[in-house]
C-alpha cells in the first residue's frame, strides 16, 4: 500500500473498497469516543491534545470523515503554515474508505493557501465539503467564506495548532 499520497490543490475523493489497515491506538479511540460524547450536543466546542507525533491529524481527520463528510457536513480546517496544510489533505485522502464514509459516492476538498501549487479564495466553490486553508488566505477574504456557508446549518471548524487561536486574524475568523 502506497504511504504517501501525492497532493494536489483541489480535487474529489472517492472512498476506498475494503478497510483501513491502520487501527487507532488506544488514546485515539478514547478521543474519538469522546467527540462523539460532545458531538451529540446541540452545540460544542473541544480541544483534542496529544503530544507532538500523537496522531492529531490521523485521530481527527477519521472523525471528520465518518461525523462531518458522511453526513454531508462542511469541514474548515485552518493552519498556519503549509506543510500542515498538505498534512490534512493527505490525511483525509488516505483515510477515505467505505467503511467510514459508506453515506457519500465521494467528498470534494480544495487547499488554499499563498503557495504557488495551491489554489486562492476566488476558486472555492459551493460543493467543496472540505476547505484546508491557511489562516492568512482565511484572514484576507472573509466574505468568500461567507458564501461558502450560505445556507449550512452545521460547519466543523479545525484550527490546527490552536494554541495560535488566540491571534487576531485567527479570531476574526472565527467570529
Amino acid at each position: 500500500m502506497q504511504d504517501y499520497i501525492e497532493v494536489e490543490s483541489y480535487g474529489k475523493v472517492f472512498p476506498k473498497k475494503g478497510a483501513n489497515n491502520r487501527m487507532p491506538y488506544a488514546h485515539q479511540k478514547g478521543a474519538m469516543e469522546n467527540l462523539n460524547i460532545i458531538n451529540a450536543s446541540r452545540q460544542y466546542s473541544t480541544m483534542i491534545v496529544l503530544p507532538t507525533g500523537g496522531g492529531k491529524t490521523y485521530t481527527m481527520s477519521m472523525w471528520l470523515l465518518k461525523n462531518a463528510l458522511d453526513q454531508k457536513k462542511k469541514i474548515l480546517w485552518i493552519a498556519h503554515r503549509q506543510m500542515l496544510l498538505d498534512q490534512a489533505a493527505e490525511s483525509f485522502q488516505k483515510f477515505a474508505y467505505s467503511e467510514v464514509i459508506p453515506h457519500i459516492p465521494f467528498f470534494q476538498y480544495r487547499i488554499i493557501s499563498g503557495a504557488s501549487c495551491h489554489d486562492r479564495m476566488i476558486d472555492i466553490q459551493a460543493t467543496d465539503n472540505l476547505l484546508i486553508i491557511s489562516k492568512d488566505s482565511a484572514g484576507r477574504d472573509i466574505s468568500a467564506l461567507d458564501i461558502w456557508l450560505r445556507g449550512e446549518k452545521d460547519i466543523f471548524l479545525v484550527i490546527d495548532e490552536a494554541h495560535h487561536s488566540t491571534a487576531k486574524t485567527y479570531r476574526k475568523v472565527i467570529e
